[in-house]
């Protein structure tokens, strides 16, 4: 809305005086802010305040966001451009009406316009530009730099640095790219690069449909879109991250994977991971972020709570003995060995890795990559590492019941073996080793530790807000809500934010199941009791399940209690 607008109404109702409405004025023209934003920022009074005032004086309600989802349909119907210049977004649909949030809804040229884009009777609702930006970005993706390139490939009309030869369509014909050194595509793949890593993105997606080329970053763990280019320059963008990739352009029959270095608008090199594979409409692409300048190997920042840490850093000092880190794909595992390695990485130790892929190289480590094509699996690797006569051995993951055998047979023969599993909480790793074929004795007498882990989003800093959460949810993660009683918890903010982009959280930090194999879990294991067991044993010596360590970060304002429950599903 006009800041003269804002400020009229605001004297009209003897809310501010002259003084302070030049103030409003110059500040708007100054930073660029929203007048809602700049009288916020000045001490005024709160976004609804303000909102309850413009809804009064013109008669027009308040916008309200519920939980119900962004209607695809209405997005389709209403181009991003058009809301974004006019401050709008079309929030729901009842019958022939369209309800519209509007920064502005006293602009009738606008809600026109909007009668005659739709063909529907529309009903303005008001909503702070921040929020309608927001709803904007969630809809329609992010909008950046690359925008401005994918604004420049819709507008041409015919691709002019970029020449296709098409070959004959026959099975065993491809068709061959050749990509300009300047063209828009080039300077599109490096710009979304470089602006992945600005967002923290650590891999993204590039998918191409039949109507439609869709680009994906993941964020703290979460896919979120942005803006596409034209689904015609697909193959060229493919081309270009191949040729980058040292990858075979030519190839679009068979999965390739390969690697490329890039410097940031810092000057940093970033390497990235690239896997292209063939799907119905074209070549899916993943690129995944290896920024090791983000990554954090001190144990002390990942997120331990402190018994939890002392017990892990006892763990990783004993001289020989298998520690094992379990959980899904992408919880922090490997960090969490790289954090442990970074640790015992001295002049007077020998440290070999197996690792697929080597995702950060450290000075001081010998790290091998497995290649499974040739027959250097990670059961072959450990076989010729214990013969290098290593001190501590780090193996990327125990896949089979023949590198769980040499792992179990180098832990019990005065090595450190570091490893992991894909078992869904600590006490679990025990009976996955068991269906490998380890015998329980060599169980008993190797294994050191085992942790499960999982990564938690942290609410955003900045708008994270202070809620009363629903009993039920308490319950279903086993907290009595009296025990909240008094005590102040956090939750999700409302989405209008610049720190994190109104995702309503920055960051992820780390939640650990630490099970210490003491002389009574060890015998345990002798006895072949059963799992749950173990677990209750475990959890009588002070191990922290997964949720209860959770639910610590929820109390402590880190995490949402819908988060706690998103991630500790299985319990």
């Amino acid at each position: 809305m006009d800041v003269g607008k804002v400020v009229s109404v605001l004297l009209k109702y003897r809310l501010i005086d002259e003084a302070t409405a030049m103030k409003i004025r110059e500040e708007v023209k100054r930073t660029n802010k929203s007048p809602y934003k700049v009288i916020q920022e000045m001490g005024l009074m709160t976004e609804e305040q303000l909102l309850k005032i413009l809804s009064r004086e013109f008669k027009v309600q308040i916008a309200e966001l519920g939980e119900e989802p962004i209607d695809p349909t209405l997005i389709q119907l209403v181009p991003r451009e058009f809301c974004e210049k006019n401050e709008v977004f079309p929030l729901k649909r009842k019958g022939r009406v369209l309800f519209v949030a509007m920064a502005d809804p006293t602009k009738w040229d606008v809600l026109d316009n909007l009668r005659f884009l739709t063909n529907f009777s529309v009903e303005p609702l008001l909503m702070s530009p921040e929020k309608i930006q927001n709803l904007i970005v969630k809809a329609y993706g992010e909008k950046s730099e690359v925008s401005e390139i994918v604004k420049e490939l819709v507008e041409e009309s015919e691709v002019e640095e970029l020449e296709f030869v098409e070959e004959k369509e026959e099975e065993d014909q491809v068709d061959t790219t050749v990509v300009a050194k300047d063209s828009a595509v080039q300077r599109y793949v490096r710009t979304l690069l470089r602006e992945a890593i600005e967002k923290r993105a650590s891999d993204i997606h590039i998918e191409p449909f039949e109507k439609k080329l869709r680009i994906r970053f993941r964020i703290d763990g979460t896919l979120r879109e942005v803006e596409p280019p034209p689904l015609k320059y697909a193959k060229g963008i493919v081309s270009v991250i191949k040729i980058m990739s040292k990858l075979k352009i030519e190839e679009r029959r068979l999965p390739q994977d390969g690697h490329l270095k890039m410097e940031d608008k810092a000057g940093r090199v970033i390497d990235f991971r690239v896997s292209t594979l063939p799907v119905k409409h074209g070549e899916k692409v993943v690129l995944r972020v290896l920024d090791k300048s983000s990554l954090t190997l001190d144990l002390k920042k990942l997120g331990f709570e402190p018994d939890a840490l002392q017990k892990f850093e006892y763990a990783i000092t004993r001289p020989y003995g298998m520690i094992l880190v379990t959980g899904p794909t992408g919880s922090g595992k490997t960090t969490t060995l790289y954090s442990a390695l970074s640790i015992l990485n001295k002049p007077e130790v020998n440290i070999m890795t197996a690792e697929d892929p080597v995702e950060f190289e450290f000075e001081g480590i010998n790290q091998v990559q497995i290649k499974e094509e040739i027959g250097l699996t990670f059961a072959a690797a450990l076989r010729s590492f214990l013969r290098q006569d290593p001190d501590i051995i780090m193996v990327g993951e125990i896949r089979d019941s023949e590198t769980a055998s040499i792992a179990v047979k180098a832990a019990l023969t005065g090595h450190l073996v570091l490893s992991t599993l894909h078992t869904n909480d600590a006490p679990s790793a025990i009976a996955r080793l068991v269906d490998m074929g380890i015998p329980p004795y060599l169980i008993a007498d190797s294994l050191i530790l085992v942790m499960a882990q999982r990564l938690v989003r942290k609410l955003c800093p900045q708008c994270k807000r202070p809620v009363q959460p629903n009993a039920e949810k308490l319950r279903l993660v086993g907290l009595d809500p009296s025990f909240l009683a008094g005590k102040v918890v956090y939750g999700e903010g409302e989405g209008n934010c610049d720190v994190c982009r109104g995702t309503r959280y920055k960051g992820r930090e780390g939640i650990y199941e630490v099970m210490l194999v003491t002389p009574s879990i060890r015998e345990m294991i002798l006895e072949q009791r059963p799992i749950h067991e173990i677990r209750e044993k475990a959890r009588e010596e002070g191990m922290l399940t997964l949720r209860e360590a959770a639910l610590l970060k929820f109390q402590r304002g880190i995490t949402s209690l819908e988060e706690v429950i998103r991630v500790t599903m299985e319990g």
